[in-house]
């Protein structure tokens, strides 16, 4: 069951790093009426730091355990 919820981790952190405008449309974007609304260039730079930060932890974590 971890190992699923850990697969599902990992592939949401790859998306977001490919695809961060995804998960802003996701979380923010169906709230604003507009069809020119755009997230800024420092918040999909951020997502994609985060992302990779995370991935570097879970892997970390993940391989201390085995």
């Amino acid at each position: 069951m971890m190992g699923f919820f850990l697969l599902i981790f990992v592939l949401l952190a790859i998306l977001n790093i490919i695809f961060p405008r995804f998960g802003w449309y996701m979380q923010y974007g169906w709230m604003v009426k507009g069809n020119n609304v755009e997230p800024s260039n420092a918040y999909l730079l951020m997502t994609r730091i985060t992302s990779i930060i995370a991935l570097i932890v879970v892997f970390y974590l993940w391989s201390s355990f085995f």
